[in-house]
């Protein structure tokens, strides 16, 4: 197992690492893997995890960032977007009732990290939704609430709509397909030129009552564009990501967040 030593580690060193015997490994793969699925699962401190296993927390923070350099990627994998055939034939009763073009529904989180010290990236992930800094990443999961698609993390001042035009999940759009989003996400337009629709509450209308339809349809999309926050919230479930993530963990953010959805495509169906 080659640990991460950091980014500065010299090219002459990784190319002589196989030529020596490495140092007595003090814990086993097993344990190594657990150690980084209880920090990932209960966001505990190394400090903690050192005096649990008898480590140095310096050691605990190397094997962490190498199997999240590792299982992020893997369990990237299992996020991937099904043909839209495979998903019209799993298409949860609850959505046949309203639609039967439904592909995927959209929404954007935020996860809290420590406030930068240059104040360009502090500028950057301010989130005047939050009122703190932020990274934000798109989360696209199918009806049966399978997480399909993730984009890379974003400073929390970047809109939705930037994310979702810039991050290639526009590529994966097809010709007819409905997507489902929150009213606020202003991606309709851009749907359109790919000849998609995109599924969001009525607006009301300056001053005006809501007429009776849009009441109805509101309350029907809204019901089923729950099921977005309920995959969120499976992905937060994960500690690390509900606190406040460390300066020192944000380069990692991606494989941590990857990591963590990809754990949950493993469990059972959101929606059956």
């Amino acid at each position: 197992m080659m640990y991460w030593k950091g980014a500065k580690t010299s090219k002459s060193q990784t190319q002589e690492s196989h030529m020596k015997r490495g140092p007595e490994r003090k814990v086993e793969i097993k344990e190594e893997m657990l150690i980084t699925l209880m920090k990932l699962r209960l966001g505990l401190l190394n400090e903690y995890i050192a005096r649990t296993f008898n480590l140095s927390e310096g050691l605990v923070s190397s094997i962490f960032t190498t199997w999240v350099k590792v299982i992020g990627p893997l369990l990237k994998e299992s996020i991937f977007l099904p043909d839209p055939e495979n998903i019209r034939a799993n298409l949860p009763r609850c959505f046949m009732k309203r639609t039967t073009r439904l592909r995927d529904i959209l929404d954007c989180t935020e996860f809290f990290i420590e406030r930068p010290r240059e104040l360009e990236l502090q500028a950057l992930t301010w989130s005047d939704y939050k009122k703190h800094n932020t990274i934000k990443v798109l989360v696209v999961i199918t009806p049966r609430g399978k997480i399909g698609f993730l984009s890379e993390a974003w400073g929390g001042r970047t809109s939705d709509r930037h994310i979702t035009q810039n991050n290639g999940f526009m590529d994966k759009v097809e010709s007819y397909d409905q997507y489902m989003a929150d009213r606020g996400f202003d991606i309709a337009g851009d749907l359109l030129l790919h000849r998609t629709e995109l599924v969001i509450p009525p607006g009301a209308r300056s001053h005006e009552q809501m007429s009776g339809s849009d009441v109805k349809k509101t309350k029907e999309v809204a019901n089923l564009g729950i099921h977005i926050e309920r995959a969120i919230e499976r992905i937060k479930r994960f500690r690390i990501l509900k606190t406040t993530l460390p300066l020192t963990l944000v380069h990692l953010a991606n494989d941590i967040i990857m990591a963590c959805a990809g754990l949950c495509n493993l469990l059972d169906p959101l929606i059956k």
